[in-house]
């Protein structure tokens, strides 16, 4: 009978191919760590995301003061500016999967129509 992958002896073979330095596993095991080593080293390097939110909100509040002032001014504001604002999503409609994008393109109805006798058989054996 064949051995399953999380045996003891399967285990300890493949550890032991792992950590032996000459062999191509443990080159490999090696390299996949410095991956993730730079990973890491990387990330830690970037700003966090609470600075990242704290220098947009000072930009936020630029802009506020800017169109502030073009009000001021007398200029006519687009009412493009309301667009910019995210649409709401309906989630009520239907999806359209692919099977009723399909039906609706060749002019058939969404859904099949369902016979009296749906999934019996005929007639009795």
């Amino acid at each position: 009978m064949a051995k399953s992958l999380r045996s003891s002896s399967k285990l300890a073979a493949r550890n032991r191919k792992r950590y032996t330095e000459t062999s191509d596993y443990a080159v490999t095991a090696a390299a996949r760590l410095q991956q993730v080593s730079d990973r890491l080293r990387q990330r830690m390097n970037q700003p966090k995301l609470s600075e990242l939110e704290a220098a947009q909100n000072d930009e936020a509040g630029d802009e506020a003061m800017e169109t502030a002032d073009t009000a001021e001014t007398g200029t006519m504001q687009v009412d493009g500016s309301e667009e910019s604002a995210p649409r709401k999503i309906s989630t009520s409609a239907p999806r359209g999967s692919r099977k009723e994008l399909w039906r609706k393109k060749r002019g058939l109805s969404m859904h099949r129509k369902s016979s009296s006798k749906s999934g019996r058989a005929k007639r009795r054996r």
